[in-house]
């Protein structure tokens, strides 16, 4: 043998060894290669990817036999995955090959080489039929049947990687209720209580018909309410400052006061989480927590309930309670602090037995630089049956009323923060002095202004001027050499500038430019005044778009010498603004046209949209060729028709549109009917179009142009929009 040959037969020995060790000490690659399979009657070489199968991110023990795919299907053990991990109940019976599955509420039937599946009684096609197999290596025969569809059957989540060959399927959620089991499929909620977020681990807000919560956790443990369960007869009691509510599992009827009946959309139910064994009295939020006298939001994008106490306390004095007027002049004789859901503030009403100014008291306002403020009231006691409050609500902790404050024979009522930026403002009337504090002062300030010390807050105005981008701000008095050695601060990149002008009506006016329509809400923060600048949807709870039907070269109808768009826009925006922008409003009005101007129907569609609208209202006046129709009727498109957060839709919005229109202006009822108008059928949110009357007919157009009838209409549309939000 010569050097080459034996080098040779060294490197063919090396790769030898090489190979019998991958072979023997890397089973899996070998396996991976080739897996000898019988089934069919048949000896199959299979070749294809073995899979792997994770429950919950936990690998599932399959005893060496993995999944396969075959018919480009998926193909796992039943009894592996489903009946030992998943635990799933099954049969199976060899001698007709019928495999049952049984487990949430599900039955899956399956036949042995059949495509044919049976979903609790509902019929369906396979792509790959059940199958046995004999892994020959591994010595074990399964029962292997389609991954994905029986994973979804019961509700998991199924994923599946070619790449990795790996199957993953997650848990599903699942409930007992009505006594049946329910794959749950929706939403697991959240809830914030008085801006603290609740724990709500044990049993979360679901939906069931309506959003439901588990009414001793939320309205017991929570809110801190008198609850009572009697099990036995499925009585719920709860009582909150003077309301109590009754219910029963499985009555859509509860009864407020003894009296009152209040219709639930869904009847209180008993729900139970097997993955858990948690269980809970589920209620209807919204009705209940309505019901008891407190404010309900609900977040859809966040899925989180919002409830905020109306009522933190109330103090009175006993009704035979006096006081010696040697020694006092006056004396207070009611407290009470609520919680303002339009302005997001504290109100805090201090009643005394005589009128006081700012005049008779002193206030001690160290919130810029502390973390309390104080009011002392000379020669005055306290008749009241308490004299601490717990709060805890944004800035403010709670309240005290001290007697004999700094001196003596003076009451101090005192306000105690949590931080040094809270907002407080204060005004007397008669014989009450209120007390503000907002809820907004975490916010970040886009603009912060110095505030003369003449000026009070409250008799600050501003007014917005959206379609230009722009906001103005009236202090009262002449302070323009103010505000140039006190400079405004801006912090915002949205505010693009700002302008000081002294007006003739006496007030100083400050422009605030922004690049993009925004909403602007002002708050106090004692010699300064914070201002809040944000998206309207962010700044308003409650916002309505305003549409003026037609405009510019679109007329729209006429009759008698009167546009349509004429009228539109003179009800709808010039009487309509007055109610709209009052104090009194809680609503937020934007319109599509301030003038006569022409703006497309997708433009008018989508504004709501643009500015994170609650709903949209288009007014226009009808026509016909028949000058004897007449009446008022309301449009809505069922192509959007759904339910709103605040559980409006647009079928609703139109009826209570129409209810409100015709009582006032005694037009006749042409009632609400459906149509595809492009304003409402492509819009984002419950919208409707009025048809107020006829211009086409004698005594409709008399209504429709008559400036007290207008000024009716305009209250008629501002108390509908305001009516839809209290729904």
């Amino acid at each position: 043998m010569n050097k080459l040959s034996g080098h040779l037969i060294n490197l063919f020995f090396s790769f030898f060894i090489i190979v019998f060790v991958i072979l023997v000490f890397n089973p899996t690659a070998a396996d991976a290669a080739s897996l000898k399979l019988k089934y069919n009657n048949r000896t199959h070489i299979y070749k294809g990817k073995q899979v792997a199968v994770y429950l919950d991110d936990k690998k599932v023990n399959m005893n060496k036999t993995k999944g396969i795919v075959l018919n480009k299907t998926l193909m796992v053990s039943y009894k592996d995955v489903f009946k030992k991990a998943c635990k799933i109940k099954t049969t199976y019976k060899a001698k007709t090959g019928k495999i049952v599955l049984k487990g949430n509420g599900v039955t899956v039937k399956l036949q042995l080489n059949s495509k044919t599946a049976y979903i609790n009684g509902k019929k369906k096609k396979l792509k790959q039929a059940p199958i046995k197999v004999r892994y020959i290596k591994k010595k074990k025969t399964k029962i292997l049947i389609p991954a994905k569809d029986i994973s979804k059957a019961f509700g998991y989540t199924y994923s599946y990687s070619s790449s990795t060959a790996r199957m993953s399927i997650k848990s599903p959620y699942v409930i007992e209720y009505d006594g049946n089991i329910h794959i749950y499929k929706k939403y697991i909620g959240g809830l914030v209580y008085n801006n603290v977020t609740a724990d709500m681990d044990y049993m979360p807000t679901l939906s069931i018909g309506c959003t439901m919560i588990p009414a001793e956790q939320v309205l017991k443990n929570i809110m801190g309410l008198e609850y009572n369960y009697d099990k036995s007869g499925g009585k719920i009691t709860v009582k909150a400052l003077n309301n109590m509510l009754e219910l029963s599992i499985g009555s859509k009827t509860a009864i407020l006061n003894g009296t009152t009946q209040i219709e639930l959309k869904t009847a209180p139910t008993v729900v139970k989480r097997l993955d858990t064994g948690a269980e809970a009295v589920m209620v209807p939020a919204a009705a209940v927590i309505r019901a008891l006298d407190y404010y309900y939001s609900w977040n859809s994008t966040l899925k989180i309930i919002y409830i905020q106490t109306k009522n933190f306390f109330s103090w009175e004095a006993n009704a035979n309670a006096s006081y010696d007027t040697s020694v006092y002049s006056a004396a207070l004789t009611k407290a009470n602090a609520i919680y303002d859901n339009n302005n997001k503030d504290i109100v805090i009403s201090l009643l005394f037995d005589k009128a006081i100014s700012s005049e008779s008291f002193t206030c001690t306002d160290s919130i810029s630089a502390g973390r309390y403020a104080y009011f002392d009231f000379p020669k005055t006691i306290s008749l009241l049956n308490n004299s601490h409050g717990n709060i805890n609500m944004g800035e403010l902790q709670s309240v005290n009323i001290e007697q004999n404050g700094d001196s003596a024979n003076n009451l101090r009522f005192v306000l105690v923060f949590s931080s040094a930026y809270a907002s407080m403002t204060y005004k007397t009337d008669g014989n009450t002095l209120t007390i503000t504090v907002s809820l907004e002062a975490n916010k970040a300030y886009a603009l912060k202004i110095n505030k003369p010390d003449e000026v009070s807050f409250t008799d600050i105005k501003t007014s917005d001027d959206y379609t230009n981008k722009r906001f103005f701000i009236y202090i009262p008095g002449n302070h323009k050499d103010y505000y140039t050695s006190n400079k405004i601060s801006v912090n915002s990149s949205v505010v693009t500038g700002t302008q000081i002008t002294y007006k003739s009506d006496g007030y100083t006016e400050i422009t605030v430019n922004t690049s993009k329509l925004q909403g602007y809400k002002l708050v106090s923060l004692g010699d300064v005044i914070g201002v809040v600048v944000d998206n309207p949807a962010n700044i308003y709870d409650n916002i309505v778009v305003l549409d003026a039907g037609h405009g510019g070269n679109d007329p729209g109808a006429s009759a008698g010498g009167y546009d349509e768009s004429d009228i539109t826009l003179e009800i709808i925006y010039k009487k309509a603004k007055e109610y709209f922008d009052s104090e009194e409003s809680n609503v937020k009005a934007y319109w599509t046209r301030t003038n006569d101007t022409f703006i497309t129907l997708s433009n008018r569609a989508s504004y709501a949209s643009e500015i994170g609208a609650d709903m949209f209202v288009s007014l226009h006046m009808n026509s016909s060729t028949n000058l004897s129709a007449k009446g008022t009727e309301v449009f809505y498109s069922t192509v959007n028709n759904h339910t709103a957060d605040n559980g409006i839709n647009s079928k609703k919005l139109a009826e209570i549109c129409l209810d409100n229109i015709v009582s006032v202006l005694k037009t006749n009822n042409r009632g609400v009917k459906t149509a595809n108008y492009y304003v409402i059928k492509n819009n984002t949110v419950p919208a409707v179009l009025i048809e107020l009357g006829f211009i086409s007919n004698t005594s409709d157009r008399q209504l429709i142009t008559d400036d007290v009838a207008q000024q009716t209409a305009a209250k008629a549309i501002y108390d509908s929009v305001i009516a839809a939000f209290n729904k």
